[in-house]
């Protein structure tokens, strides 16, 4: 049975304990050593105050990051399109052809202008906020797969 403990209110008022006061918090949690992960503690604190149940899958990806938060930061930004520098995509659009380089991550050539997202361009061609992905073809397997080995 868990002892009483005093929760706190809110997020401001966790970040005000010392961090062996957090440290106990996270034991009531977690079975791993307290790494100063605020937000994963606020969450436990939260659901808790709230009475909520917290689901398992939310608790193994707590806990994945409690093991390396680094490692779950890297695969945060990681996105599943290989484009490399370099890579054409080509785009057919209203019998128009649209041709776009990659330049490095976050950074595409289109007209000769440069754009940190292919939603950025999309939008531009077609004249309504759109997946620049879904525009261009690249969540169809197939098409993904032509223009990466390109």
């Amino acid at each position: 049975m868990k002892r009483k403990i005093h929760l706190p209110k809110n997020i401001e008022e966790l970040k005000k304990l010392s961090q062996k006061k957090q440290a106990e918090l996270w034991e009531r949690y977690v079975n791993s050593p307290y790494n100063h992960q605020l937000r994963a503690l606020w969450y436990y604190i939260a659901c808790e105050n709230a009475n909520l149940k917290i689901e398992r899958k939310h608790l193994i990806k707590l806990e994945k990051y409690a093991e390396n938060p680094d490692e779950c930061m890297i695969k945060v930004y990681k996105t599943k399109y290989n484009l490399h520098p370099g890579t054409e995509i080509t785009k057919t659009y209203h019998g128009r052809q649209y041709k776009v380089t990659i330049a490095e991550t976050d950074d595409f050539i289109y007209n000769g202008q440069h754009y940190k997202t292919l939603s950025a361009i999309a939008k531009e061609i077609c004249g309504i906020k759109v997946s620049g992905y879904d525009f261009f073809g690249l969540n169809n397997k197939r098409a993904l797969k032509e223009a990466t080995h390109d």
